[in-house]
């Protein structure tokens, strides 16, 4: 496993956290963090893991709620700065974060992005459900 996600992943499992391991090769390390029924996909690529990309597929949109979605994921996309909010081909909202991390710090600072990403899903819960379900 590259370096960053090892230490992410020892991390993890030092504190008891429920996590999984997707993949483990030589191009990318993939941890899964449940959350509040969904899950943040952790995707570590680089020679030692060093770019660290966050997903979590937050909820399905319908047809007719599309508008209100784009524009919910504007506001929270001006709102907060360090995740984004976008819609993909599937029609799912998802947030994202990217990261370039240091070998030496990886798991502390990979935890932090994690637990900014939560929190940001957290305040825009709001906003997503009121388009889509108002």
């Amino acid at each position: 496993m590259k370096v960053c996600a090892k230490r992410f992943e020892a991390y993890l499992a030092s504190k008891d956290y429920n996590y999984h391991v997707y993949a483990d090769d030589s191009e990318k390390a993939v941890i899964g963090f449940p959350y509040s029924g969904r899950e943040v996909k952790c995707f570590f690529t680089g020679d030692d893991g060093e770019y660290l990309s966050l997903y979590m597929v937050y909820e399905n949109v319908s047809e007719d709620k599309m508008v209100q979605a784009l524009i919910a994921c504007n506001e929270l996309n001006a709102k907060f700065k360090w995740v984004t909010y976008y819609i993909d081909d599937d029609r799912d909202i998802l947030l994202h974060d990217d990261a370039i991390l240091a070998k030496e710090n990886a798991a502390a600072e990979a935890m932090e992005l994690l637990v900014r990403m939560v929190d940001i899903c957290d305040k825009g819960k709001p906003v997503i459900m009121k388009a889509l379900y108002a």
